[in-house]
Parts: structure tokens; C-alpha cells; sequence
């Protein structure tokens, strides 16, 4: 993954033209690489070569519509996607962050918050700050040690729950879908493993680290959507 959005390369799938290129001239001021495509099959064809970094994803699409081929890009690849679409809905948010979404805007948007939202995803692909050691009040997790400690004292975790757990407190308050955490932590999708694997180790990971699980200290559930790590005692 990039680093910054001058070395980035973003696919812009719109059919309308003028949308298309107004979206392409405003990313390029920005330092963005930045193809386009018109439809489905030029999507996916596009999206194919690895040249990309994040596809801005309008659902309208003729040939192969966006959700297809937002289906199809989920089950080929991590390629972050930012959909576009018409539909303000709050299910409708929901049910496409659960297909694989990365972000999701509705039209018209503004050029100036599309722009922020893809710097934002693609900071969430960032490798890990160099420092091989988290620690937020009384929780301290080494990287480099594997090692977890609360309150002075050490947790024994396995290994996917220290991946896991090393993860979310790596970006705190931000929310990650447990399609987002297979990808991330476990190196799958949900056509290979099944998210429920994700809300067991969160159970897992509550039970050894929250003083009381049904009113977690550490990791929060963010209903309709996923997880994020936060310490609600520093709030």
C-alpha cells in the first residue's frame, strides 16, 4: 500500500463522463494517479492489472452494475473500494459495508469529502507505527515480545487474539467491519472463513481483558457495523 496520495493510484468507475473527469482533474490536483472506467467489465478489467490502490465505486454502472462488481472485487482481492451512490438510507450503508465496502458516500457528494474519504481508507492500509509497543493507560501491548499487560499484570493470549487485539488498539476509535478484520488480521474474506470467527475472538478477547465483558472497558461493538477500540475509562 501507499504511503501518500501523490504516490497513489486511484480507478474512478463512473459512467457519466463529466462527473468523471471533473472527479479525475480534482484527485490529479491532488498529486492522485488516477484511471477511469464506464462501466462493469471495464471496472473489473481495469481493477485486474494492480495497478490500483482504491476504486471510487458509482452503483449505477451499465454492463455489470456496482454491487456486482463490488461483489466480484471482494471475492478476487483486498483492493480498498469507496462506493458511490444515490440511496441515503441508513440499511442501505449498512448492507454494502457488510458486502465489502470500504467507505460509502451518497451522490451528489462533495469533491473536497471524496477526497478526504480516500485518504482515510487508504491510511487504513498503512503498515503498523514503528514502534513495536502500544500502550493506552494500564493496557501496554509489545509487538515485538507478544506480549500483553493489564494493570502490571501479564495476558495470556493466543496468537490471533494478540493479532487481533494489536490491531484495533493500533488505530483507536476507529471502526473496522469483520470483513475488514478477516482481511486484515487473518489474511481471508468471508467466502473463505466465516466473520462469526471474528465476534468469537472479540468474546474471547473480552473475556480475558474487561473487568466486565457485558460493559467493555476496551472493545466496543458499533451495532450494524463492527468493532473499534477506545478506552471508555479515559472518556
Amino acid at each position: 500500500m501507499v504511503t501518500t496520495q501523490e504516490q497513489a493510484a486511484v480507478l474512478v468507475a463512473e459512467d457519466d463522463q463529466g462527473s468523471r473527469t471533473a472527479t479525475r482533474l480534482f484527485l490529479q490536483r491532488f498529486g492522485y494517479h488516477v484511471g477511469e472506467a464506464q462501466d462493469g467489465p471495464g471496472t473489473l478489467r481495469e481493477a485486474s492489472l494492480g495497478h490500483y490502490d482504491l476504486v471510487v465505486l458509482d452503483l449505477g454502472l451499465p454492463g455489470i452494475d456496482g454491487e456486482e462488481v463490488l461483489a466480484r472485487l471482494r471475492r478476487d482481492s483486498a483492493l480498498p473500494v469507496i462506493v458511490l451512490t444515490g440511496r441515503a438510507e441508513e440499511s442501505e450503508r449498512v448492507r454494502l459495508l457488510d458486502q465489502g465496502a470500504d467507505d460509502y458516500l451518497v451522490k451528489p457528494c462533495s469533491l473536497p469529502e471524496l477526497e478526504a474519504r480516500i485518504r482515510a481508507v487508504l491510511r487504513r492500509g498503512q503498515p503498523p507505527p514503528s514502534s513495536s509497543r502500544i500502550e493506552h493507560n494500564d493496557l501496554v501491548i509489545d509487538r515485538s515480545a507478544h506480549r500483553v499487560e493489564l494493570g502490571g499484570q501479564v495476558v495470556d493470549l493466543t496468537p490471533k487474539e494478540f493479532d487481533l487485539l494489536a490491531f484495533l488498539a493500533g488505530a483507536p476509535d476507529q471502526v473496522f467491519t469483520r470483513e475488514e478484520l478477516l482481511e486484515h488480521v487473518w489474511g481471508s474474506t468471508q467466502e473463505w472463513q466465516d466473520p462469526a470467527t471474528v465476534t468469537e475472538h472479540v468474546r474471547r478477547l473480552r473475556l480475558k481483558i474487561e473487568a466486565d465483558p457485558g460493559t467493555p472497558r476496551w472493545l466496543h461493538t458499533v451495532r450494524g457495523v463492527g468493532y473499534r477500540f477506545a478506552d471508555a475509562a479515559a472518556r
